[in-house]
């Protein structure tokens, strides 16, 4: 098997797991808010706890891999991941739950912050946005896949089966990270673990512009996209009416039709018209969505079709941000990619956790919060990154 290809299986159940492990559940909220006895508030909390858990671990993982290597980082960190799915399932208040998802995401934030350090040990400039564009063809089928697949395993089993499925997910990631993935960084050293060593780094990608404003622009722009699988449920599932495994229907095709048309185009076209001009564009389109879910409150008040074309064409947007903000990141910092994707993990997990508990607190009766949060990142996140591509011309 090519040597690139193995890594890109190897890689990709953890990956995935990550993403799955973020949303399959959203459509059994409003079942886990009664079966507690509480707000849907506090369901909500515990998907953006596990975001938490994700983005903070991240910080700890990159300089690890950096001493030790990638493998054993992604190892520990799927066996945390494993002890917080066991916590999840045998949850008997909200509290475990919100505490499992904690350790879950701390487990998960291995596989979160490693794959973009495997992927810069292994590729680099546009090459590296091309293969980052497959990658993305592949996730962003399962992000809307895993919705769907929870709403079938809540109508069969109840929502404690999507943990079961977990876990059995990680114990399969688990294996074939053991038993087939090749250690990429060559140049890891335990000196690499001194406090002094992990402050320089840190401090360097602290100090400069451009990979700051690169990941602030990826905070604001993952927050409004996680955002709708918080919003999403309450307002289609318990405003709206439908069913979950409609939700789920509706998320799968109408997210992998966009996300993955988009990011088969990317790959196609970020060498002919370059990544700033690919990022413009998907800014353009995002933003266009944001505009679009606002028109249609007022023009068609609160239904599916509303929401889900407003929703089909964020999703086709951000397929176009997501690899080139990690490439025009990450190129610079070969030499430290554990640290670079450690802070960027952190700094697009961070956001959605923060931006989706924002709205949390905002009134859920219509799309009109979400697509004002929608406008207002999707404006920032643009007007940052052409702030930082000037200065660095």
């Amino acid at each position: 098997m090519n040597s690139k290809v193995a890594l890109f299986s190897a890689l990709l159940l953890a990956v995935c797991l990550t993403q799955v492990a973020v949303d399959i559940y959203a459509p059994a909220l409003i079942a886990i808010a009664d079966d507690f006895n509480v707000s849907i508030m506090h369901v909500q909390w515990s998907m953006s706890i596990y975001m938490v858990g994700v983005a903070i671990s991240q910080l700890i993982y990159g300089p690890v891999s950096e001493g030790i290597g990638r493998k054993k980082p992604l190892i520990l960190g799927l066996v945390i991941m494993l002890a917080g799915c066991i916590i999840c399932l045998n949850s008997t208040n909200i509290d475990m739950l919100i505490a499992g998802r904690f350790v879950q995401g701390a487990g998960a934030g291995a596989c979160a912050a490693l794959w973009r350090s495997v992927f810069r040990d292994s590729f680099s400039g546009e090459e590296l946005s091309t293969y980052g564009s497959y990658l993305g063809t592949v996730v962003k089928f399962v992000i809307p896949a895993a919705p769907l697949l929870g709403s079938y395993l809540l109508i069969n089993f109840g929502w404690v089966a999507n943990f079961i499925f977990m876990g059995l997910y990680t114990i399969v990631a688990l294996i074939c990270i053991i038993f087939f993935f090749s250690e990429t960084n060559k140049t890891f050293h335990k000196n690499n673990l001194k406090l002094s060593y992990v402050i320089y780094n840190y401090t360097r990608l602290l100090k400069c512009k451009l990979f700051m404003g690169i990941t602030f622009s990826t905070f604001l722009t993952f927050g409004a996209f996680f955002s709708w699988f918080v919003t999403g449920p309450v307002l289609l599932i318990k405003n709206i009416g439908i069913t979950p495994v409609y939700f789920g229907w509706l998320n799968f095709s109408s997210a992998a039709l966009a996300c993955g048309t988009a990011a088969l185009l990317n790959g196609k076209y970020v060498k002919k018209f370059g990544i700033n001009n690919m990022l413009r564009f998907g800014w353009s389109v995002v933003l266009l969505s944001g505009v679009a879910m606002l028109l249609g409150k007022y023009l068609a008040g609160l239904n599916v079709l509303a929401l889900m074309i407003p929703m089909t064409t964020l999703f086709f947007g951000v397929t176009f941000i997501w690899p080139n903000l990690f490439a025009r990141a990450f190129t610079p910092y070969g030499d430290i990619a554990g640290y670079a994707g450690s802070l960027y993990g952190f700094m697009q997990v961070i956001g959605g956790a923060a931006v989706s508990a924002i709205i949390t607190m905002l009134p859920a009766a219509d799309q009109g919060m979400f697509a004002i949060t929608i406008i207002i990142c999707a404006s920032l996140a643009w007007f940052v990154y052409e702030q930082v591509a000037l200065i660095n011309k």
